[in-house]
């Protein structure tokens, strides 16, 4: 806290206690005479013994009001001493209380303040009885009416002040933790969009390299078996298309790299380079011919450049790994591929391929599956997997949203 600062507040500290004190001293002194037995005759010109008794205690509790923070209980147990045994007013015991109920949080605390309240009650008692006595010098009925209003307005004075206090407080506490709490939703929601970049990487190096190596592992199976049978001829086109996937690998990994520089923190929703519609698909079977897979496809799409990235992203892939897993498993490299959709109802992929190891294509036994199952989800799609005879079907449904019904 800067030096000006706490000086003003040390000022009104000292300001609020000079204040209780001086009221305190009016209600002491109001307190002494208004019982007769401190006074040696009615003209209230000597203090008897019990009299100045009274004011020396008064004095004495009017000299801890300075410590009402940090001793409450000392002022409710003094205080209750003087208004209950002493017979004196509840000024000081009524300080403390306050402050008692501000911070009274366990059930003995409340048990304190119970009897806290209960001795201003009978100290109220002791000062309408006082008064009673006063006949000769007031009105007995206006007195006692005046000491119990101000007996009932200290208690609700108390009450009113420390319940007001405590639900401030809790409101701040409240506030508190609200910003607690919108502070660890940001943190666990900056945490989140980390593990969603960690995962989009992983998905696109496993998508993009991950199938590159293993069309240069097939491709290198295939350079030894020419080098076995010494037939130059192939072994000249399969170090062509090694070349070429290594090449392919190479560009896919300068484009992630470049993903990630152009991206920093912000999360890569989308890789570097937009999907080419109808090209990457031809592309793709491309690709997979010269790897060596027969394709009898049945393609038909309308406004496919026009779908969106994700959608088009996600056909690309699946196509991609489900190609890879006839590659891998099928008894004939043959696979019969289908696709078909149009924008406001779905984009449909079927692969159709013979395969000696159909145990391999079981729910969740391939990671090729489960990661053209993530694909397919990443769009709110869902694969089917089916085994027939000696045929493996993988049919896959994606949505495809009409632009111009969601842009209107």
């Amino acid at each position: 806290m800067p030096k000006e600062n706490r000086f003003w507040s040390v000022l009104l500290q000292t300001l609020a206690i000079a204040i209780m004190i001086f009221a305190g001293l009016i209600v002491a002194v109001l307190g002494i005479i208004s019982t007769p037995e401190n006074f040696v005759a009615p003209d209230m010109q000597e203090l008897t013994d019990l009299g100045a008794i009274r004011v020396g205690l008064a004095m004495v509790l009017l000299c801890l009001i300075p410590w009402y923070r940090k001793l409450p209980l000392i002022l409710v147990i003094a205080g209750g001493f003087y208004a209950v045994v002493a017979q004196g007013d509840p000024y000081v015991l009524s300080i403390g209380l306050t402050v008692w109920i501000i911070r009274a949080t366990q059930r003995w605390q409340w048990v304190i303040v119970g009897c806290g309240l209960a001795a201003i009650a009978i100290s109220v008692a002791w000062q309408t009885y006082a008064v009673r006595r006063l006949e000769a010098s007031a009105d007995p009925a206006e007195a006692m009416l005046i000491v119990l209003t101000l007996g009932l307005g200290i208690i609700g004075l108390v009450l009113s002040i420390a319940l007001i206090t405590r639900q401030r407080r809790k409101i701040s506490e409240v506030h508190a933790e609200v910003e607690a709490a919108e502070h660890d939703r940001e943190i666990i929601s900056s945490q989140m969009t980390r593990q969603t970049e960690r995962e989009f990487l992983a998905r696109e190096v496993h998508d993009t390299l991950a199938q590159r190596l293993t069309a240069l592992s097939l491709q290198t199976g295939r350079i030894q078996k020419s080098l076995a049978a010494n037939d130059n001829t192939e072994l000249s086109s399969a170090l062509a298309d090694t070349k070429q996937y290594s090449d392919q690998a190479l560009r896919d990994l300068r484009s992630l790299v470049t993903s990630l520089r152009e991206q920093g923190e912000v999360e890569p929703l989308v890789p570097a380079a937009a999907p080419g519609g109808f090209d990457d698909l031809r592309a793709l079977l491309d690709d997979a011919k010269r790897e060596g897979i027969t394709i009898y496809s049945h393609i038909l799409l309308n406004n496919y450049d026009l779908a969106p990235d994700d959608l088009q992203r996600a056909v690309i892939r699946i196509s991609q790994e489900a190609l890879t897993n006839v590659l891998r498993h099928s008894m004939d490299n043959k696979v019969q591929l289908r696709i078909e959709g149009q924008p406001g109802q779905e984009l449909f992929l079927e692969f159709t391929n013979r395969s000696e190891h159909q145990s391999r294509f079981h729910d969740g036994s391939g990671t090729g599956l489960l990661g053209i199952k993530e694909r397919a989800q990443l769009v709110g799609g869902t694969v089917e997997q089916k085994t027939n005879d000696e045929h493996f079907r993988l049919q896959v449904h994606l949505p495809w949203p009409d632009e111009e019904l969601v842009e209107g």
